[in-house]
């Protein structure tokens, strides 16, 4: 190809009812993407504090639980989306989960965040806190899966999924944005007050504030994710997957269906190129308590960093389309984002040791700038492999192809909580954590593992998606017409 913008066709006609309710969800989508931001500005950020400085636990057992948790989300995400493909409800097929599955799921969130305030510490609350975990492993599914195998079913038009994928990162991250400074001002000011007036929070306080903020951060997704679900109610979305999962249709064997992933090409390589990001994604959230705590030495930062670490990537994602008038094809915009992104990360691991504050955070969001460019290609980039599979085997799994999405954030994060623990251990913070002092040799360590680590992953999953990912616009396109034609692969003139 040249440098000549690829014409995608639209694959994907509606009735003037149709385009009213895509429209509304239009709205709904972001709002329910809100509600997310404010529990990631929040539950998985502050977790591992809270497991090793409010519960006490060992650093080993926290990042166990957390290992154990997203190795029971790991298989459970593919088995539902599975299910989900095969069976329906009564004239519904999606929004139903949506209703159900985070009401759960959010409710055991509260319980993991509240369980100190009862005096559950130690090793009895390592262990109540562990089964409790585990259960909300088996549960997440229900939240994940039904939200992604929407979203390519939202529109096949490729300004469509671009819309919905950017005002993903936007709303997701201004909710982490606002809150990511909000929840630290708020964490001190409600412990010093749950203290009854002492000078500094006791570990009564700090729990109360660990637990109120939960409260906060639990209750705005169950909302948005409500909203998003009775706007789905009766909407076309569900319309077609009821049609393509009627009983007129014949299901693929269950083997056949799970071969129909590992041959999936652009799949497996965006699965492999989103779990490494993700990777080094939570490095940077998950060890930035610790690097603002005992590192910089300056907790109240943290808010400043959470807030320039969301609000860059919210202008990165803006910016797309300016980025794509420059590289004109989207592969070629994602593979120059990420480039542009890595050598950043390069400039700031190599400089980091001799950087004072601010020129790491000025470096950092540029830095963040180009990650969340990124988000302008990842999700339909999942939905084309999406639909990819579609037109291999001729049937819609999106169930299961988009449960792959999910399946590279417990990944990231089981990857990076593994390092994390590895490094924290190794490190020696249970002898600060019991009043021992910040040594050189834990913040030599840390700070090496927050720069360099994000390093390498990065490099790595850059090349994944140069040499792996074999979609670009122009097959995007034909794949399309083919679709929009009732062809399947076995038919095509086209191959890839």
């Amino acid at each position: 190809m040249g440098n000549e913008e690829t014409r995608v066709p639209e694959a994907q006609d509606f009735s003037s009812e149709d385009t009213k309710k895509l429209k509304q969800l239009k709205v709904a989508y972001p709002v329910q993407q809100l509600g997310g931001g404010i529990e990631k500005a929040y539950l998985s950020t502050y977790l591992s504090y809270l497991y090793t400085n409010v519960y006490m636990m060992p650093a080993a057992f926290s990042g166990l639980i957390t290992i154990i948790q997203q190795i029971v989300g790991w298989i459970g995400g593919p088995l539902f989306g599975t299910i989900m493909d095969r069976v329906s409800f009564k004239n519904a097929k999606y929004y139903p989960w949506m209703i159900i599955g985070p009401v759960i799921y959010y409710f055991g969130w509260l319980l993991i965040y509240c369980l100190p305030v009862f005096g559950i510490t130690g090793y009895s609350g390592a262990v109540v806190a562990l089964i409790v975990a585990i259960i909300n492993a088996c549960v997440s599914p229900l939240v994940t899966i039904p939200t992604n195998a929407v979203y390519p079913n939202l529109s096949s038009k490729p300004s469509d999924r671009q819309y919905f994928a950017r005002m993903q990162k936007i709303m997701r991250d201004g909710g982490k944005t606002v809150f990511g400074y909000l929840f630290p001002v708020l964490l001190p000011a409600i412990a010093l007050a749950a203290s009854n007036g002492a000078l500094e929070a006791t570990a009564h306080g700090e729990a109360v504030s660990y637990a109120a903020c939960a409260v906060i951060a639990c209750v705005a997704p169950v909302l948005g994710y409500g909203y998003y679900a009775l706007c789905l109610k009766g909407s076309y979305v569900e319309r077609n997957a009821m049609k393509k999962t009627g009983k007129a249709k014949k299901n693929l064997s269950i083997g056949a269906t799970f071969k129909s992933i590992f041959t999936n090409r652009p799949l497996l390589s965006m699965f492999l190129f989103m779990s490494l990001h993700k990777s080094y994604y939570f490095i940077y959230t998950g060890c930035a308590v610790y690097m603002f705590k005992y590192v910089f030495g300056n907790f109240k930062m943290m808010g400043i960093f959470m807030t320039l670490f969301n609000l860059t990537a919210i202008i990165g994602v803006t910016l797309g389309p300016i980025w794509k008038k420059i590289f004109k094809e989207t592969k070629r915009c994602f593979v120059a984002a990420m480039s542009v992104h890595v050598v950043l990360s390069a400039v700031i691991a190599l400089t980091f040791r001799s950087l004072p504050l601010t020129g790491f955070l000025i470096l950092f969001a540029l830095s963040s700038t180009f990650m969340g460019m990124l988000e302008n290609y990842i999700l339909p980039m999942f939905a084309a492999a999406s639909d990819y599979g579609a037109w291999k085997s001729g049937q819609r799994m999106d169930g299961l192809t988009m449960s792959v999405y999910a399946l590279t954030i417990k990944t990231g994060s089981l990857v990076a909580t593994s390092l994390r623990t590895a490094v924290l251990v190794a490190a020696g913070l249970d002898g600060i954590t019991a009043g021992g002092p910040v040594t050189e040799h834990f913040i030599s360590s840390l700070s090496n593992f927050w720069t360099f680590g994000p390093l390498v992953l990065g490099i790595a999953s850059l090349l994944s998606l140069v040499f792996l990912f074999n979609l670009n616009d122009e097959r995007i396109g034909y794949m399309n017409a083919d679709l929009k034609n009732g062809v399947c692969a076995a038919d095509s003139q086209h191959s890839f």
